[in-house]
């Protein structure tokens, strides 16, 4: 009887091993809770439910999109709870340098206690400033209508 054929990448990323390097190419040292898709240079807007390596963003085209999407996250929760937005310094890409700026977006319990983190968005380094208008703009379209993409489009 043959051995059944499976997949060697995802069995290796869950035990926390990579795959070796393709031909040809210099290995990268494995730093923790590094953000390793490629994409995320070219992403303006991004939105990550977790930090480590395996996890995929949504990149949306634009900030109303980014907005969109994180208010669709809070209204599929149940009860209607309050959000609070961190600025948060620590976000780490892999090939990039340093320490990245993102905004940590948090649900709130009826006593206005952090409960739940929704994510963590990344606006090309800028903060809750910029974030925080769009957020309140996305909540007014969603609560006038239930277009929920509006239009925005977001690539999970």
């Amino acid at each position: 009887m043959r051995r059944p054929w499976f997949e060697s990448g995802p069995a290796l990323a869950f035990t926390n091993h990579a795959p070796p390097p393709p031909a040809g190419t210099a290995p990268t040292p494995a730093l923790g809770c590094i953000w390793t898709l490629p994409m995320i240079h070219d992403a303006d807007f991004a939105f990550l439910t977790r930090i480590d390596p395996t996890t995929k963003p949504t990149v949306c085209a634009d900030l109303h999109g980014l907005a969109r999407h994180i208010e669709r996250r809070r209204l599929a929760l149940p009860g209607d709870r309050a959000i609070q937005l961190e600025e948060v310094e620590d976000l780490q890409f892999a090939n990039r340098r340093g320490l990245h700026r993102g905004v940590q977006v948090w649900l709130l319990d009826m006593a206005h206690e952090r409960e739940t983190s929704l994510g963590y968005a990344w606006l090309k380094g800028e903060g809750r400033d910029r974030l925080e208008p769009a957020l309140r703009t996305a909540r007014r379209d969603l609560a006038g209508h239930n277009d929920l993409n509006g239009g925005h489009q977001c690539a999970a």
